[in-house]
């Protein structure tokens, strides 16, 4: 069984993931969450935060969540408009990680390049039941 997030140490790098930001995908994200703005139909562009829950999302598929898990906190720096139809591959490491009033507190950073440049940097915060891991 792969591990859980919790037990990934501080320094943890992940092992680079590609993803397509196809429009329909792209639509479906926008509809969820209720983007109506136009301009990314205008610019054919991916909504800056949508390229990064979509890195999350990946990430996670590659480690357990333990139950009661909560994302707590993100932080976006959009460098580069992400066009619709993109490759984008997400470079992700553990940036810190310790155990505080019975949760372990993991930080994870993701840069999302595009071309190799940065378009997109993330950081999230995620906690996980102390318990769990």
């Amino acid at each position: 069984m792969a591990l859980t997030l919790s037990e990934l140490p501080s320094g943890h790098v992940f092992a680079p993931i590609n993803i397509v930001l196809d429009s329909e995908r792209c639509r479906a994200y926008r509809d969820a969450t209720g983007d109506t703005l136009d301009v990314y139909d205008v610019q054919g562009a991916v909504p800056p935060l949508a390229v990064a829950a979509f890195a999350l999302g990946a990430l996670l598929e590659s480690v357990g969540l333990p139950p009661g898990t909560l994302h707590a906190n993100e932080s976006l720096q959009a460098h580069a408009v992400v066009p619709e139809g993109a490759t984008v591959e997400c470079r992700a490491r553990v940036a810190q990680r310790s155990q505080r009033g019975g949760w372990v507190v993991t930080v994870l950073e993701s840069e999302m390049m595009l071309g190799g440049a940065s378009a997109v940097f993330a950081r999230a915060t995620v906690l996980c039941p102390a318990d769990a891991s």
